[in-house]
C-alpha cells in the first residue's frame, strides 16, 4: 500500500515531559495542550484523550500544504486501542456504586466521539470510520485509509490515531508500553510536490506460536503508532520499520527516491 503524507503532527506524554524515560512521566502533572480552536465551554469538557487527538489533527489540518477546502471538507479515518478508557472506567465505576451516570459523559466516551466532536466544530460532513484492532489499531487505520482512497472514495484524507496509558483499574491487562499519545496526518495516493513523505505498507499473518516458546517481555514493546514516528524521525532511514503484534507482522518502508519528514 503506497501512501504519500502531506501533512502530519504528533504529540507524545515523553516529548511533552522533556524525558524518554516512562517512569519520569507523571500524566497527571502534565501540560495538555490547549485549544484555542474549540470554544471554551465546550475546551472545559474535553478529557486529555480528545485533547491531544484534536490537537494533532487541527495541526495537521493547518500544514501550508492543505487547502482551506480540504480542512473543512476531509472523509477521517480515527483509530484507538483502547478509545477514551479513562472516561469510560468512570462510567463502569459509577454504574458498580448504583450511581446515575452523566449522559454528556456517556455521549463523550463512545469510540468515534472524538472525531465526530471535530467534525462538528469543522463543519465537516464528510465519511468517518472509527477503528478498534488491538495492538494493530494504527496500522489497520492505514488499510481502511488505502481502501477509502483506491475506491475513489476520497482523494485525500486524515487520519488520527490517539491512545492513553491504561487506567490503574486495567493496568494488569498492559502488555506494551503505557504512554499518551496522538497521531494525525493527511494522506493520499496521489503525489504532490508538498508532499512529505512517501511510504509503502505491507502485512502478512504471524504464524502461531508453539506452546512453550518463550516470549520476549511484552511490556517493553512501544505502541505501533510509537514505533513510526520514531522510525519516520530518523536522520537517516536505511531499513524499514517492522512491527509485530499477536496477529500480523507489518513493514513500513519509505519509498525510494522520496523525501521523509
Amino acid at each position: 500500500m503506497k501512501l504519500y503524507i502531506e501533512s502530519i503532527s504528533s504529540w507524545s506524554a515523553a516529548d511533552a515531559g522533556k524525558t524518554k524515560n516512562i517512569d519520569e512521566i507523571n500524566e497527571k502533572s502534565l501540560a495538555w495542550p490547549k485549544l484555542d480552536f474549540v470554544p471554551a465551554m465546550q475546551r472545559r469538557r474535553l478529557s486529555p484523550f480528545a485533547k491531544i487527538a484534536l490537537y494533532t489533527a487541527e495541526n495537521a489540518l493547518s500544514e501550508q500544504s492543505v487547502s482551506s477546502e480540504v480542512s473543512n471538507q476531509v472523509d477521517i479515518v480515527f483509530s484507538s486501542r483502547h478509545g477514551d478508557l479513562h472516561k469510560t472506567a468512570e462510567l463502569l465505576t459509577e454504574l458498580t456504586a448504583d450511581q446515575d451516570i452523566s449522559p454528556t459523559a456517556f455521549s463523550t466516551s463512545v469510540h468515534n466521539a472524538v472525531p465526530g466532536l471535530y467534525s462538528i466544530l469543522k463543519q465537516n460532513k464528510q465519511a468517518i470510520n472509527a477503528i478498534s484492532a488491538g495492538k494493530d489499531s494504527f496500522f489497520y487505520a492505514f488499510v481502511d485509509a488505502y481502501a477509502r482512497l483506491k475506491s475513489g472514495r476520497a482523494n485525500k484524507l486524515l487520519m488520527v490515531h490517539v491512545d492513553r496509558e491504561l487506567p490503574e483499574l486495567y493496568s494488569q491487562f498492559k502488555d506494551e508500553l503505557q504512554i499518551a499519545h496522538a497521531i494525525s496526518m493527511v494522506i493520499t495516493l496521489i503525489p504532490t510536490a508538498t508532499a512529505l513523505a512517501a511510504i509503502d505498507v505491507s502485512f502478512s499473518a504471524l504464524a502461531t506460536p508453539e506452546i512453550g516458546n518463550e516470549q520476549a517481555p511484552p511490556e517493553l514493546n512501544l505502541p505501533a503508532g510509537l514505533c513510526f514516528i520514531d522510525w519516520l524521525n530518523q536522520t537517516s532511514i536505511d531499513s524499514p520499520l517492522k512491527f509485530t503484534s499477536e496477529r500480523h507482522i507489518w513493514t513500513c518502508d519509505l519509498v525510494s527516491g522520496s523525501s521523509r519528514v
